[in-house]
């Protein structure tokens, strides 16, 4: 049989086709998607656990299952570059291309393959929003009574259980100046925006300083990503205000490296942004989660990989206490890219797994 006829490419090949793109995510409990996934979960009890504005998840149980697998449905938007229908999947030699195939509705395949196949109890979390940013879908239903205490997350880990990766930390820093015309020699100390390159300059040099590691990451990634300030170029600016983004390292409280950012100068004003937690959470027993973590991968029979820089939801569940780990195929360099493709055997792998911990 090709692979073209297997349930894997079928599963994918349908799931691809629906356009789930964040934004402008516009899903709903009645999307052709959900119906689709409820269609080929036969023997499954269903809820919807809906927190506003296209952010809702559905959860399946088959039997009284302690293990969680989640899945995300939604795709970042086309990138630019495409050579080929987006929402039409692909086989090009080994691997398959199509929006969301690597991240990540080709774990969400392999799942319903694997379903049928196997006749264990099972749970399965598939959320419509991770590429929001907010995480909202996955936030309301930790506030659930779920009684789960394990989780698999998927993105694209190389078919390796991954247990460590960065927290992701956004602020907003503010600075103020004192208007007035531009040829005052008052000008280099009092304006908003000289200040900003001062603390710019400060803030560069202590991050390059930073040297803590966790397994195979070092430092602290570190990017200002917009700069808005002034009116025109004679007149002193009073305002300058900068968003930024870093990426603390596992166990690393994010809101102790803001603190350290702010009184690199005397006039910079933080306030914090999005947040996401590091993997294991900065509030869970660092060596514990990291031991709970690789035993669950162990006794599951999955290989454990290398601690990564990208930020996922398992970092969601476990500051909820949940024993997590990151599992999928795919590579992430594929992720949010054009003509993203993911790899057949790692599909074909990861459903035998599935299929070994259903039996």
């Amino acid at each position: 049989m090709s692979f073209v006829e297997s349930p894997i490419f079928k599963h994918l090949q349908a799931l691809v086709s629906f356009d789930t793109q964040n934004p402008p995510r516009s899903i709903h409990a009645e999307s052709h998607i959900f119906e689709y996934l409820k269609s080929n979960l036969q023997g499954f009890e269903f809820e919807i656990v809906d927190a506003g504005d296209g952010c809702l998840s559905l959860l399946a149980i088959r039997g009284r299952p302690s293990l969680l697998f989640n899945f995300h449905i939604d795709t970042v938007p086309i990138a630019d570059g495409w050579t080929s229908d987006p929402f039409e999947l692909l086989q090009q030699g080994d691997h398959l291309v199509g929006l969301g195939a690597c991240d990540i509705k080709g774990a969400s395949a392999c799942m319903l393959s694997a379903v049928t196949q196997s006749t264990g109890d099972v749970a399965l979390l598939f959320s419509s929003d991770e590429e929001h940013g907010s995480s909202q879908a996955i936030k309301k239903f930790l506030k659930t009574e779920h009684g789960f205490k394990k989780i698999i997350v998927s993105e694209p880990t190389k078919t390796k259980a991954v247990v460590a990766h960065r927290g992701i930390q956004t602020a907003t820093v503010s600075f103020e100046g004192k208007p007035g015309h531009a040829s005052e020699a008052r000008a280099i100390k009092d304006n908003a925006i000289h200040k900003a390159g001062k603390w710019i300059a400060a803030a560069i040099q202590w991050m390059d300083e930073q040297s803590e590691a966790v397994e195979n990451l070092s430092g602290l990634p570190f990017n200002i990503g917009t700069i808005d300030g002034g009116i025109k170029a004679n007149m002193i600016a009073s305002k300058c205000d900068m968003k930024f983004g870093f990426r603390p390292l596992p166990g690393q409280d994010s809101k102790q490296v803001l603190s350290s950012l702010e009184k690199l100068t005397s006039f910079a004003k933080i306030e914090s942004g999005f947040f996401g937690p590091c993997l294991p959470a900065a509030n869970q027993n660092f060596e514990q989660a990291m031991a709970d973590a690789k035993k669950m991968a162990k006794d599951l029979d999955i290989e454990i990989g290398q601690a990564v820089n990208f930020w996922t939801e398992a970092s969601l569940f476990s500051q909820a206490e949940l024993t997590a780990f990151v599992f999928g195929p795919g590579d992430i360099a594929q992720a949010h890219t054009a003509n993203e493709w993911v790899e057949i055997s790692q599909l074909k792998k990861v459903e035998e797994i599935y299929i070994k911990i259903l039996s």
